[in-house]
């Protein structure tokens, strides 16, 4: 049976922070299949928040386990496994 991706919630962002420099953080628990911080629309501004998608459930317990709290430019990060959206009705 094949790998199932887990993708990751990440809040508390700092404003600063990049695509890339995220990738990289969470490259250390495995391979990162994709990375979206969430900008505002108008502005193109982070939201401070993303999501993190690793190659296996795994591969991101572990990152959750070593990165809650983890202080990243002066915001600790919040993470928690990410829940698909609801089918639009």
């Amino acid at each position: 049976m094949p790998r199932q991706n887990a993708t990751l919630y990440i809040s508390n962002l700092p404003w600063q922070i990049t695509e890339d420099h995220l990738a990289e953080l969470f490259q250390a628990f495995g391979p990162v299949m994709e990375v979206r911080i969430i900008q505002d629309p108008a502005t193109g501004q982070s939201r401070g928040y993303g999501f993190v998608e690793l190659a296996d459930a795994e591969c991101a317990s572990r990152a959750v386990a070593m990165l809650q709290g983890h202080e990243l430019c002066g915001r600790a990060l919040v993470i928690s496994f990410a829940h698909p959206k609801p089918p639009r009705q």
